[in-house]
């Protein structure tokens, strides 16, 4: 198995409970089929907790989609507002679906892309983020391996040879 750097861990956020603001974190431990440690999918108290088709134990958004959509629309959302738990930088997160990756020390494999939902407009009170993120509201992912992920962490492909 070899890897190729691709992106970095730029932030990371749980929420214990489902609509609880997110906090931010420098390091998290990811679970195989569970999630983060602390997060709401994790304990099961997240608002799709149980859901069918929900398909992710983690969600990851791209730094310059939040940067661009401050900056189209003038306004001021943030990672923890638009409730995603791994932040990104240098990688475009949509090349990843369907693929296993390392992110820290922990291997995921991305499960599909994740526009924003009704119930995230609901919460931060903008509707109009249903339509700035519904092309880069980033992808959900599945933990594959135990593992430990940390600010300034290397994304990167996973490869099988």
């Amino acid at each position: 198995m070899s890897d190729s750097p691709i992106g970095i861990v730029t932030g990371l956020c749980v929420a214990g409970v489902a609509g609880a603001p997110m906090a931010a974190a420098e390091t998290v431990d990811a679970v195989t089929s569970c999630g983060l440690v602390g997060d709401r999918y994790f304990l099961g108290t997240g608002y799709y907790s149980g859901k069918k088709g929900w398909g992710a134990n983690v969600t990851l958004i791209e730094s310059e989609a939040i940067a661009a959509i401050n900056a189209g629309h003038q306004t001021i959302f943030t990672a923890a507002m638009l409730r995603r738990n791994i932040v990104t930088e240098n990688i475009k997160l949509e090349t990843l679906i369907g693929r296993e990756f390392r992110c820290g020390n922990a291997i995921l494999r991305s499960t599909k892309p994740f526009p924003p939902c009704a119930h995230l407009a609901w919460l931060i009170a903008q509707p109009a983020i249903l339509k700035y993120l519904a092309h880069c509201g980033g992808i959900g992912a599945d933990v594959l391996a135990d593992g430990t992920i940390s600010l300034q962490d290397r994304i990167s492909a996973v490869t099988r040879t």
